[in-house]
């Protein structure tokens, strides 16, 4: 079963929106959704390096 990519995808568009209104003059301070989004992603890319490492013993 190939791990999902949802919410690695959701953290690096809002790393990106972060990035952005920060270098338009705006706060760059993620909020609560980003780091509940982050944590989240990289438990999937933990879990997909997990079942990378078991096919490959």
């Amino acid at each position: 079963m190939a791990p999902t990519v949802d919410y690695i995808r959701h953290a690096a568009k809002l790393s990106r929106k972060i990035y952005l209104d920060g270098s338009i003059g705006g706060e760059a301070a993620p909020d609560p959704d980003f780091y509940k989004t982050l944590a989240k992603a990289l438990e999937d890319i933990a879990d997909g390096l997990e079942q990378a490492a078991k096919r490959r013993e």
